[in-house]
């Protein structure tokens, strides 16, 4: 009997002690993985009872649902006006981005007919136009040392909603020239509300 010795080669060493050392790695990590240790721990110390609502509030969990509603009553719930025009820039941002991306999709889709394309390239146009128009309207309107504002967009009509206790005639026609500038309307077209 003939015995045959295999020599072993440095790369083979160096590739089987790599492969020992990542799936260690990878073993130790899975173990010592503190997402998995946790939901684990919650896991056993939680008993859903599924089906049941429960009302927290932003300090304790709510056991008793009429006095849950009584402490909504009795609190003001509105929102602050800081609040509603970042919100309504956020929604109004929101929507031109779902528009931009809509767009851009047919832009690169292959088969977009030219016709489309073109459709597309002019609405991202006017989309970032109008974006910019109402950026400079909403500043040069601060400007007029109006505390707060925000312009919306509705096809041909224009809706200022400014913050401030005592808007003049004067500072109201300043806004409706301003905006028609701005954005190329007609003030007829331009409607504005005081928060």
């Amino acid at each position: 009997m003939k015995f045959r010795v295999r020599i072993i080669k440095k790369n083979q060493i160096l590739t089987w002690g790599l492969i020992a050392v990542l799936v260690t790695a990878g073993y130790l990590n899975y173990t010592n993985d503190p997402n998995r240790i946790y939901m684990t721990e919650v896991a056993n110390n939680f008993e859903p009872e599924l089906g049941d609502a429960v009302f927290v509030d932003s300090n304790n969990l709510v056991t008793n649902t009429e006095d849950f509603i009584a402490d909504i009553q009795d609190h003001n719930f509105k929102t602050t006006s800081t609040e509603f025009f970042s919100e309504n820039r956020i929604n109004r941002n929101k929507v031109y981005a779902e528009q931009l991306e809509g767009y851009e999709k047919i832009l690169k889709d292959n088969n977009s007919n030219e016709s489309s394309l073109k459709f597309a390239q002019s609405e991202i146009i006017r989309i970032n136009n109008e974006k910019n128009a109402i950026g400079v309207a909403e500043s040069l309107i601060k400007a007029q040392e109006i505390e707060e504002v925000i312009i919306l967009v509705n096809g041909e009509s224009i809706n200022v909603i400014v913050l401030e206790e005592n808007l003049t005639e004067e500072k109201t026609t300043k806004i409706r020239d301003i905006v028609s500038i701005e954005l190329v309307v007609p003030t007829e077209n331009i409607h504005i509300t005081v928060l």
